[in-house]
């Protein structure tokens, strides 16, 4: 899980990168037409050679016109059109059925955004609120997976703990979200338990993730 939540968000930054550079041509191009355009309005008035004002005056309303071309499509690249995170395929730019969304699709999506979203606080900050019922239950799904180490941390830590049984309870799985308070209680350094209680615990959640985003499909935009 670790190295595809890894790959996911190394394409993710080779996207933003490759976006990012997109804009920047499409800005050069559109200031330098800008300028282009000046220069030869400006110029053709005073060019003396009969064939240079009529190239100058042909070509600085084209460069005007290429340049103001442009200018709206540098504007749509900063406001790109918003896809559906679970149903866009990028690979054939179109969106897939509702009827088509499978767990492993789900989970792929949700690594991948998750992992971009927890790179900073402020990112964190504008996370949409569809999404932060899922984050702690898919963050357990991980612990399955988990160090010795890494789970002793977890379960000494009341208020994760509190928010993921919370989280567990807002998608209708009060019983494992008792039991996670349970093994919250009873933990006294043997992890093994709670690895039982997530393995059998991991068919629910997913099942539980994969109706609600299917439930609020329309809002993962």
């Amino acid at each position: 899980m670790k190295e595809k939540t890894s790959d996911t968000q190394n394409e993710e930054k080779k996207k933003d990168a490759g976006a990012l550079l997109a804009r920047a041509l499409i800005f050069l191009f559109a200031a330098g037409t800008a300028v282009g355009a000046v220069l030869c309005l400006g110029n053709a008035f005073d060019a003396e050679n009969l064939s240079l004002k009529i190239v100058l005056f042909v070509s600085g309303p084209l460069l005007a016109v290429a340049s103001g071309l442009s200018w709206i499509v540098f504007a749509a690249a900063l406001n790109p059109v918003r896809r559906n995170l679970f149903l866009y395929d990028r690979e054939t730019k179109s969106e897939i059925p509702v009827e088509e969304l499978t767990w492993e699709r789900i989970e792929d999506r949700l690594a991948g955004c998750f992992a971009y979203y927890f790179r900073s606080r402020r990112l964190l900050a504008a996370m949409p609120p569809v999404l932060n019922p899922l984050f702690l239950p898919f963050y357990l799904l991980q612990f399955r997976e988990a160090e010795d180490p890494d789970v002793d941390r977890l379960l000494k830590n009341k208020e994760m703990i509190d928010a993921a049984g919370l989280a567990l309870n807002t998608l209708g799985l009060d019983d494992d979200g008792r039991q996670l308070l349970y093994h919250f209680g009873a933990y006294e350094g043997d992890v093994a338990p709670f690895h039982a209680f997530l393995d059998a615990a991991a068919p629910r959640i997913r099942d539980k993730i994969t109706e609600y985003v299917k439930t609020h499909i329309e809002e993962f935009v």
